[in-house]
């Protein structure tokens, strides 16, 4: 055994060695914490960013809509407006609610389960992009996520490439009509499930 090893197996080296490690583990770690509550505040900034931008889009949305079918019979349009503003203000309302909370997607897959099938199913598979999507996704966005994971299309076994955005929003349609998804706006949907109070 040469001097250099027998000098770092000195048990008072070794002693000192330790000492030093962990005195810089010491002054290392608030640093870590602190940056580690730094993402953690970033990400739910960016859900939150996201939010907010799909509820601008739609309340920007509805703003421009407001007053259609004015010239028709007065009585109908009122009726029918009133029913239509309802629904949206319900749905405005939902997605105002999920501002103050966070979203978890083991959540949003678990509880879906009752609801949907999610053995080969097409269905789940959009859900999915739109709950990977941090809770709300575009059309174009639930594209992106079939062609990523190379999903099939059930009857011609081909992939989503070459398909139009409007057969996949009709898919996710469906979805809101089964109150899985809520969409405000046409082409962004968010899901119903898997939003938490945050703590």
């Amino acid at each position: 055994m040469d001097i250099e090893t027998q000098s770092i197996l000195d048990p008072s080296r070794l002693e000192n060695l330790l000492k030093e490690a962990e005195s810089e583990l010491s002054k290392i770690k608030p640093e870590i914490e602190y940056l580690e509550e730094c993402v953690k505040k970033i990400h739910a900034l960016k859900e939150k960013e996201h939010k907010l931008n799909s509820l601008i889009i739609s309340l920007k949305s509805i703003q421009g809509t407001s007053g259609t079918n004015i010239n028709t019979d007065i009585n109908n349009s009122y009726i029918q407006t009133q029913n239509t503003s309802s629904k949206q203000l319900n749905k405005i309302d939902t997605i105002y609610q999920n501002e103050r909370k966070i979203f978890i997607p083991e959540v949003a897959l678990n509880d879906v389960k009752k609801s949907l099938r999610t053995k080969n199913n097409l269905n789940y598979e959009i859900y999915k992009a739109v709950v990977f999507n941090t809770g709300t996704a575009t059309t174009e966005q639930i594209k992106e996520y079939l062609i990523k994971h190379k999903i099939k299309q059930p009857k011609t076994q081909k992939g989503f490439e070459n398909t139009e955005l409007k057969e996949i929003s009709s898919r996710a349609n469906y979805l809101v009509r089964k109150n899985l998804l809520i969409s405000l706006t046409p082409g962004v949907f968010s899901t119903v499930y898997g939003w938490q109070e945050a703590d």
